[in-house]
């Protein structure tokens, strides 16, 4: 029987959302997606059944689960109260200020508790059982994993009815391991309790099994605890509270993934970005201001907006949607992980001087300043990058520019930072695209920095010091992991794995049912929100940006003896603007 075609019922009961009872009428029902509460006056009180995320009866032993239903029941109409646990929200930002709130009900008949918990099981109001390894990392970021864990989650699962695991990262790479190894048939779901650093862990240990076909199913979360958290902010799960809501709730969507093949290497996967110049390397450099925390992205950006990089190379892309293999030799797959999820234009890798079909288009830049391509629409906590990408489209967004001057650049990260705008001040380049081919003029390995070779022979030491192209081989930056500087293949798996999402979540352009179900959901949560709007202060923004340049020049100057060079290149810009 469908939700809608189930009848609603008013049962009479005592609504004590402060422990002050008055009497009121519970209309369980009566709207798909809340339950209203309504007093003598006839004033109201709804709850979206989407912001709950657990109740309890007297009864130690009473929480909602598909096998001990019939023991709640006759556990609960000895006490006849019930405690709702729900999120309650304080201003019109679903992301923002929420806090624990609980209302308990007061029943007056024995024979309400049992129609109401039988009622609430129909429409599916509780959260359904299920197994979750929550993987916490307590090295991430700033290391407030552990007290994110103990402080919200785990007061929030205690009577959320689910089967939960708690496993600490011990090192490395260790939640690679975790899910390479991990029974399926244990878990229902798997949530990281840290940064987007262990989601791009977990995604290429569960796509690197045997078995990644079954493995890709199994849903994945994030609760943010590290210093980007820009699938959590993409998700509108930065806020802890909101996410460990959402891994309760367990609506899922399905995410677009990338797949970076390079030869006689294990192939690696996506779910956030591919970076190569400034962003890239301001990225991985940023792990000497870890202890900033988010800000250390900011400083590490303003240093290398400063001291830029070219990177000479080619970069041939596919138009969407297009899998011309016609001028392509069949081939098997050019990576040792055979048995990984395929991909389609492996023979591009294998000669190194093949020109790709005449479907390929080359980008005509002489080298590469800045070259970004994002699966979400943030690129971290505090950089809302635009809002044209969607994560289940199954089309890549690829932004490249060969900008140089310095207020050219630093203006966008300026003034559009948060706003979703980067990509309108002319500074790059956006296309779509299905593949990209990526054959860098200078390749080597992150992990011997000190070792290049040049692939390209107009870069020469001459030729480069006169263009001023970093003849060293740079980094090619993969959901904040170094991957080695070499021909390299990107290609898109669509709607390949499950991403855990609040059950509100949707987007403009998506008119699918689960999309247009979010859309009201959020309406709702918006509806019973005090009608107060947050605005961003500008200004403020600015003079943080201005704060951040000051200190970073600062720091350079006392530790790293840079600073007069950096002032020189400050002087050439402002030069130049003049």
């Amino acid at each position: 029987m469908s939700k809608q075609a189930l009848v609603s019922f008013e049962c009479s009961a005592s609504f004590n959302p402060n422990s002050n009872p008055f009497t009121a009428t519970l209309n369980l029902g009566l709207h798909e997606l809340s339950w209203t509460f309504r007093d003598a006056d006839n004033s109201t009180c709804r709850i979206p059944y989407s912001c709950i995320f657990g109740y309890q009866v007297p009864s130690e032993a009473a929480l909602v689960t598909e096998q001990d239903v019939e023991e709640l029941i006759r556990t609960a109409v000895e006490g006849k109260q019930v405690i709702i646990h729900y999120l309650e929200f304080t201003v019109p930002d679903l992301n923002s200020a929420p806090r624990l709130a609980q209302a308990r009900l007061l029943f007056h008949q024995r024979s309400d508790v049992k129609q109401f918990l039988v009622r609430a099981k129909e429409l599916e109001v509780f959260p359904k059982q299920r197994r979750i390894l929550f993987l916490v990392n307590p090295k991430g970021g700033v290391g407030r994993a552990k007290t994110i864990s103990d402080t919200i989650v785990k007061p929030m699962l205690e009577h959320s009815g689910l089967e939960v695991t708690e496993q600490y990262t011990e090192y490395a790479r260790h939640a690679v391991d975790i899910a390479h190894k991990l029974d399926l048939n244990t878990f229902d779901a798997l949530v990281v309790i840290s940064g987007d650093g262990v989601m791009h862990e977990i995604i290429n240990g569960l796509l690197s099994r045997p078995d990644w076909d079954l493995a890709r199913r199994l849903p994945v979360g994030v609760i943010s605890a590290g210093s980007g958290n820009a699938i959590a902010t993409s998700l509108g799960t930065r806020n802890q509270y909101v996410a460990a809501l959402a891994a309760i709730r367990g609506e899922t969507a399905k995410m677009d993934i990338f797949s970076m093949s390079q030869l006689d290497r294990p192939r690696i996967y996506s779910m956030l970005l591919f970076s190569w110049g400034m962003t890239a390397d301001a990225d991985l450099e940023s792990d000497r201001y870890r202890w900033l925390g988010p800000l250390r992205f900011e400083i590490a950006a303003f240093v290398r907006m400063i001291r830029l990089r070219r990177y000479p190379g080619k970069v041939y892309v596919l138009p969407p949607k297009d899998d011309d293999t016609s001028m392509l030799p069949p081939t098997p797959p050019c990576s040792p992980d055979h048995a990984a999820p395929g991909i389609r234009h492996g023979s591009l890798l294998r000669n190194p001087d093949q020109e790709p079909p005449k479907s390929w288009r080359l980008l005509d830049l002489p080298y590469y300043t800045f070259f970004l391509l994002l699966n979400h629409p943030s690129l971290t906590e505090d950089v809302y990058f635009t809002n044209e990408i969607r994560f289940n489209d199954g089309i890549m967004r690829l932004w490249y520019s060969c900008e140089t001057t310095f207020w050219k650049i630093l203006m966008p990260f300026v003034m559009d930072q948060q706003n979703g705008k980067l990509v309108e001040r002319g500074l790059m380049t956006g296309i779509k695209c299905g593949g990209i081919l990526i054959v860098p003029g200078v390749e080597g390995n992150p992990d011997d920095p000190s070792t290049h070779a040049i692939v390209d022979q107009s870069v020469t030491s001459t030729a480069a010091k006169k263009q001023e192209i970093y003849t060293k081989p740079g980094f090619f930056d993969v959901d904040g992991e170094a991957m080695p500087t070499t021909r390299t293949l990107i290609e898109i798996l669509p709607s390949f794995v499950e991403i855990i999402v609040p059950e509100w979540y949707n987007h403009p352009d998506d008119k699918e049912e689960n999309s247009v179900r979010g859309k009201a959901r959020a309406d709702l949560i918006l509806e019973v929100t005090a009608n107060r709007q947050v605005e961003t202060n500008k200004v403020l923004e600015v003079g943080k940006w201005l704060g951040v340049m000051v200190l970073t020049v600062t720091a350079y100057a006392v530790y790293f003896s840079e600073g007069f060079q950096i002032w020189s290149g400050i002087a050439r810009s402002a030069a130049q603007i003049l």
